[in-house]
């Protein structure tokens, strides 16, 4: 793995910590938000290890960068993504959310539930890069 790609999943694997502190504190809201941002870092981090830009903060979007130029398949993920992805902006501006500031709208439950969709995208992460480090391994020894 080349070093920008450490960074990033290294950064990834940093908010995803945090979301689990903050979950444990009841800030639901940020919590959620540190998933989205560990996920999104996590991508980023896939697509430097392919040698592909990973510009933007949407997670599906990324995705589907990555699928476009890898044609490796995103299916299981891309769920997780797109629900992560609407969180972006609600969980931190007062103005997002009709009448209700982010703090007081998320829940335990969402915020769990977009920890574990964080976890799961890790997974996929992990699982990629490994595939791929085991095919250039391959390569070499052809």
């Amino acid at each position: 793995m080349n070093k920008n790609s450490k960074i990033w999943l290294e950064e990834a694997k940093w908010d995803l910590e945090n979301a689990e502190i903050l979950f444990r504190n009841e800030r639901y809201s940020t919590a959620v938000f540190q998933s989205q941002q560990a996920s999104e870092k996590a991508v980023k981090a896939l697509l430097f290890f392919r040698n592909i830009n990973g510009w933007g903060h949407s997670i599906s979007e990324l995705l589907l960068k990555y699928k476009e130029i890898t044609d490796r398949d995103i299916e299981e993920i891309f769920k997780y993504a797109l629900k992560l992805d609407k969180d972006y902006i609600p969980t931190r501006y007062p103005d997002s959310l009709p009448g209700i500031a982010p703090h007081n709208a998320y829940t335990k439950e969402e915020a769990e539930k977009s920890i574990q969709k964080a976890k799961e995208i890790f997974s996929f992460i992990e699982r990629e890069i490994e595939f791929f480090e085991r095919a250039d391994e391959n390569e070499k020894e052809e």
